[in-house]
């Protein structure tokens, strides 16, 4: 019978193809001289998958070939990382040339696995980046001396940094800290962390573009500085215009702003609502016509006023009564469920700073961009899980700090292939509908199977054909 070019594209010197119940199936052939009969004959050594117009569903049961000719690897996910990360790569190429490819690879294993280091060289011979970047070594033995290279030369890291800077409005905020006893290094230093453990550690500096949401400069400094040195450091070391500082609740005392000014660094502090500068008069007067106006944020309406301080600074209050009634509701329904230090007299004494937010600033920015330079600190925290993730994996494993500078070089990397799938969805108003992992977790399941030397696309599954026509995805 005659086939369908679909299915005889797949017929090779090795294979036979059979139509059983108007399906295709493709085995593995070969031939032996048959002395009764005076010609070769055909065997059918074993059953290879079964072909549709999509690509080859391998078989699943691969002990029935006596020789086993098919190779599956993942391949949507590394196809998709190699593409849309093509730039990240060519700039790792001009500043590592010899390395790039590695960096990559590490990378992207990262953003499809989140898997620890040592786990990296059996993730990678599972996936086509093996075939797009074939031959590198990714055993613990190999990674451990690639580490200490790369973490070396902290110039050429904030080089290749510095490419992805452009335009002004930059948050500069401490990301996270990570947990390290390693005894053999001096960077990590005892520290209160946001669970308030005093443990050896080192901390996270993140500068993200307001233009552009993604992250542009990392610096790893010691679990202790919870000053501005850290800050002041990392500023200058990255060379960001408008670099505004946007810290929490606990940064905001009178010595700190002080060094912020003496340092000219730009800032946003969030204030505790007891603090001393926090003026409630207008707030208890329940004029909005005493505030200075109001904004809409996400669709709710903010209301703020502000005072500024003999020493030049401002204090802006923000009033969101959507807010301020949820706040009321979980306080009043405390009071019902008689919890300790709810009362009806706290209640009154509060009723005021319910949801208020009191920010002091040194800039010259609006209320509104005030407002919003905050908010997105908050959104960029929220999406940080993907790197706290990866730091959870093996944070515990770094022994010196030219590793631990390399280490925390490719999760920014793999933070950067992260925030390329995070604006994808965002700029096609998916965001809501498909999240980063879904996304990476369909691409997974598209295979290439190597049937006889030749890569073929196995079937993809309908519901992530949809998923890639809805998100515009073409992987070839």
């Amino acid at each position: 019978m005659a086939y369908p070019d679909w299915v005889l594209r797949h017929k090779t010197k090795g294979t036979n193809i059979s139509c059983i119940k108007g399906n295709y199936y493709l085995y593995s052939v070969t031939s032996k001289w048959d002395k009764e009969k005076g010609r070769s004959q055909k065997i059918t050594t074993g059953y290879l998958g079964r072909i549709t117009q999509e690509g080859i569903i391998p078989s699943k049961r691969p002990s029935m070939a006596k020789k086993p000719s098919v190779t599956v690897k993942e391949y949507g996910a590394s196809r998709f990382l190699a593409d849309v990360g093509k730039d990240i790569l060519e700039k790792l190429r001009s500043v590592f040339p010899e390395y790039a490819e590695m960096l990559f690879t590490i990378a992207a294993v990262r953003v499809m696995e989140r898997c620890p280091f040592r786990r990296m060289e059996l993730h990678y011979e599972h996936s086509y980046l093996s075939e797009l970047f074939a031959g590198l070594n990714l055993s613990k033995n190999r990674l451990t001396d690639f580490l200490r290279t790369i973490g070396k030369d902290r110039e050429k890291i904030a080089f290749f940094m510095e490419q992805f800077v452009h335009g002004n409005g930059h948050i500069l905020f401490d990301a996270t800290n990570i947990l390290s006893k390693s005894d053999k290094m001096n960077i990590n230093r005892n520290g209160y962390n946001s669970k308030k453990e005093y443990d050896p550690q080192v901390n996270l500096l993140y500068a993200f573009s307001r233009e552009d949401k993604t992250p542009v400069y990392y610096r790893v400094v010691p679990g202790n500085i919870r000053d501005v040195t850290a800050l002041k450091l990392s500023v200058e070391e990255s060379g960001l215009r408008d670099m505004i500082v946007v810290a929490d609740k606990g940064f905001g005392s009178q010595a700190n702003l002080d060094m912020m000014d003496e340092a000219s660094l730009q800032y946003i502090i969030p204030l505790k609502r007891n603090s001393q500068w926090f003026d409630k008069s207008i707030l208890e007067q329940g004029d909005k016509g005493k505030f200075d106006g109001y904004f809409l944020w996400q669709k709710r309406v903010i209301w703020h006023y502000s005072k500024t301080l003999d020493n030049g600074k401002r204090v802006i209050v923000f009033l969101d009564e959507e807010l301020r009634n949820s706040e009321q509701k979980t306080y009043l329904n405390n009071i019902e469920r008689d919890l300790e230090g709810y009362t009806h007299q706290v209640f009154l004494e509060k009723q005021y700073v319910f949801g208020t937010i009191v920010m002091i600033t040194n800039t010259e920015k609006t209320s509104e961009d005030v407002y919003a330079s905050y908010k997105e600190r908050g959104e960029i925290e929220q999406s940080f899980d993907f790197l706290k993730n990866l730091l959870d994996q093996d944070k515990s494993y770094m022994q010196n700090e030219k590793s631990l500078e390399a280490w925390a070089f490719i999760n920014h990397i793999s933070l950067l292939l992260n925030y390329k799938i995070y604006n994808l969805l965002r700029e096609s108003m998916k965001i809501k509908k498909y999240s980063i992992d879904e996304l990476i977790s369909h691409l997974k399941y598209i295979s290439k199977a190597k049937i006889n030397g030749k890569w073929l696309t196995t079937e993809i599954s309908r519901k992530t054909s949809d998923l890639m026509v809805d998100l515009k995805i073409h992987i070839t």
